[in-house]
C-alpha cells in the first residue's frame, strides 16, 4: 500500500468563460466523492492498514490531521461499510468513487461488501482506477477483470447503459489515453486530467468521455475564501468549456493538509477549511456554473486532511453541509 502516492504541483488557469445556464442538461446530475477502503485493523485484517507508523507500527498518535469519530475502523468491516453508505446516501452522495488497485488487491476485496450495501442503500458505486505498472496488457486486463466481476453489478454507476470508471492521474500518465480508450470500450471514462496545462488536456481528453481534476489544493494553497471565489469563478467556467460536449465535473473539498505524511516535500499546499467557509465557496461555485457533477475530495481521505466523514474534531459537520449543498444542486 502506498499513500504517498500524490506528488503534487502547483499551477492553474486564469482565463474567463460565460456561465452555462440555459444550456440543455446534457447529463443526470450526480453528487459523487471519492471513498477509501484502505483501512485495516488487526481485529478485523490481522494487521494494520493506513492507520500504522512508518515502521508498520500499532499507531501511538493517529498519522492523520483529524480523527474519525469511528474509531481507527476497518474497511473491511461490515458494520462500517453499511454507516459509511448510510451517511453518505444522508447527506445527498448518489455514487461513490472507490479507490482501486488491482485484482485481489485489500481495496478490491473490500468491494463486493461496498457493492451490496450500496444496493440496499441506494446509492451507487464506480472505482477509481489509481495506477497501472504494466502497460496496455495489464490495463486491458484490469478493465475487463472490473467489468466481468462488477460491471454488471445494480448498484455500479451508469451512463447511457455504459459502466463509469474514473482514472486517476497517474493511471493516465502510466500509459497513452489512447491504450486507456482501448482497453476501456463500452465503458463511459472520466480522466484526472488536471488542466494545469493545456497540452495535458489537448492530448488525453479527446479519450476522455469526461475530465475531473482531484487535487484542487495547487490552486488554493493559501487563499481565502473570498479569493477562492474568484478562483472559481475565473476557473470553473474554463474547464467547463474545455470539457466541451463531454460531461464537466466540479471538484469541491472541504480543505487540504497532508503535511503528516511521511516523503512529502515541504511545503505543503494546505488549504483551511475556515470553520466550512472553503467548502460552501466551492459548493456554491459548482452549483453558480452549472456543473454536470460535483465530485466531493473526499469522503475519507484522512491522510489528506480532506474527508467529511465524522471526526471528533468537526463531528457531522461537513455531512450536514454536504446534504444542504447537495439538496441545492440536485434541484436547481
Amino acid at each position: 500500500m502506498n499513500w504517498t502516492r500524490r506528488g503534487i504541483v502547483g499551477g492553474g488557469l486564469a482565463l474567463a468563460a460565460a456561465p452555462a445556464w440555459g444550456v440543455p442538461r446534457r447529463y443526470p446530475r450526480q453528487v459523487l466523492a471519492f471513498y477509501y477502503p484502505w483501512y485495516g485493523n488487526p481485529k478485523t485484517s490481522g494487521r494494520w492498514f493506513h492507520w500504522q507508523g512508518p515502521q508498520g507500527e500499532a499507531p501511538r498518535q493517529s498519522p492523520t490531521l483529524n480523527h474519525p469519530a469511528l474509531g481507527l475502523y476497518d474497511s473491511h468491516d461490515a458494520d462500517v461499510i453499511r454507516t459509511h453508505v448510510s451517511q453518505a446516501k444522508a447527506a445527498g452522495i448518489t455514487a461513490l468513487i472507490v479507490s482501486w488497485w488491482g485484482a485481489d488487491s485489500f481495496e478490491d476485496k473490500a468491494l463486493p461488501a461496498i457493492l451490496d450495501a450500496a444496493r440496499a442503500a441506494g446509492l451507487r458505486i464506480t472505482v477509481y482506477l489509481e495506477q497501472q505498472k504494466d502497460g496496455a496488457g495489464g490495463a486491458a486486463r484490469d478493465i475487463a477483470y472490473l467489468t466481468r466481476t462488477y460491471g454488471a453489478h445494480p448498484a455500479w454507476l451508469r451512463v447511457k447503459a455504459q459502466p463509469v470508471l474514473f482514472l486517476y492521474l497517474q493511471a493516465l500518465r502510466d500509459l497513452p489515453a489512447r491504450d486507456w480508450r482501448k482497453a476501456a470500450e463500452g465503458t463511459f471514462l472520466i480522466g484526472d486530467v488536471s488542466p494545469r496545462e493545456t497540452r495535458d488536456f489537448a492530448a488525453w481528453a479527446p479519450f476522455m468521455d469526461g475530465i475531473h481534476v482531484y487535487v484542487l489544493a495547487p490552486y488554493l494553497k493559501g487563499m481565502t475564501p473570498v479569493q477562492m471565489k474568484a478562483w472559481a469563478d475565473r476557473t470553473y467556467p474554463v474547464w467547463r468549456r474545455m470539457s466541451g460536449t463531454k460531461l464537466f465535473c466540479a471538484t469541491v473539498i472541504p480543505g487540504f493538509d497532508d503535511s503528516r505524511v511521511p516523503g512529502r516535500p515541504a511545503p505543503r499546499p494546505t488549504v483551511a477549511r475556515y470553520d466550512g467557509a472553503t467548502y460552501r465557496t466551492l459548493w456554491d461555485a459548482a452549483i453558480r456554473h452549472d456543473a454536470d457533477w460535483v465530485l466531493v475530495t473526499s469522503f475519507n481521505e484522512w491522510h489528506e486532511g480532506s474527508e467529511i466523514e465524522p471526526s471528533t474534531e468537526y463531528g457531522d459537520r461537513y455531512l450536514t453541509l454536504t446534504a444542504q449543498a447537495a439538496h441545492r444542486f440536485m434541484g436547481a
